[in-house]
């Protein structure tokens, strides 16, 4: 008696993540898809800038908080007026305090904080650079930026499925691999899309194809930047590293 017998895909990377779903090609080989961006900042001879939009906040919904604390702490001032209670404007008052804390909370992340959280990839260097963003939870306290930089020969590209909601989709993430080996030592999402797969495809082999001094890759997919929404440019590099990485050794 006979069985049928089915191979199924396994991750060339270990430890695996557990929402794997595709290997991508090395970085140094040809690339089987046609290369496309979705965004692209800046590309020129030396480094290739991409952003990578955040989509796990609802940037419009920081000014509607604005708007509905606003209308509450004016509403908790004139009804203490009408009650004159001394309980109930101590309530009140201290209500307030913590609303404004949540209104300057909400400010702060429409204004301020950046949201392409941008990568950039120096081919004369063979360097990758992620730009990292995080704020503490007190939003009185300044955000910690934080640029990582990878060789780019010890990076692999895998496609893994987020369930989670505010991220659900597919990412492709970029993995750092001990030298010569496939052992994982750090994973980085390098982009986000929501149903089209094959885009995060089309995406790494752009990156690669840049990498390898391709200069036949075609525009992205979307003209300009999608920050002209953005209030102010909140993603400014740190000196030393928008000096190192946009030159050559």
């Amino acid at each position: 008696m006979s069985f049928m017998q089915f191979d199924y895909p396994t991750p060339r990377l270990h430890p695996k993540h557990n929402n794997w779903c595709e290997d991508l090609p090395e970085n140094h080989e040809p690339q089987l898809v046609p290369p496309q961006l979705r965004w692209l900042t800046e590309r020129n001879d030396i480094y290739l800038e991409v952003p990578r939009y955040r989509t796990e906040v609802m940037w419009g919904g920081m000014i509607f908080l604005v708007v509905i604390f606003t209308f509450i702490i004016f509403f908790l001032a004139f009804y203490s007026i009408a009650i004159a209670h001394y309980f109930f404007v101590i309530t009140a008052f201290l209500t307030s305090i913590v609303i404004l804390c949540l209104v300057f909370f909400a400010l702060k992340t429409y204004f301020i904080e950046p949201r392409s959280l941008p990568i950039r990839l120096n081919r004369k260097r063979q360097k990758l650079y992620v730009y990292n963003y995080k704020q503490p939870w007190q939003p009185w306290r300044k955000a910690i930026i934080r640029i990582s930089v990878y060789n780019w020969a010890d990076i692999h590209g895998e496609v893994h499925f987020e369930s989670t909601p505010g991220i659900r989709g597919y990412h492709l993430y970029g993995a750092l691999c001990e030298p010569g080996t496939h052992q994982v030592v750090e994973r980085f999402v390098l982009a986000k899309e929501w149903g089209e797969r094959e885009q995060l495809n089309q995406i790494w082999s752009y990156l690669c194809m840049y990498m390898q001094h391709d200069d036949e890759l075609p525009p992205p997919r979307n003209a300009g930047t999608a920050d002209f929404w953005q209030p102010r440019k909140a993603d400014a590099w740190p000196e030393t590293m928008e000096r190192e990485s946009t030159s050559t050794p």
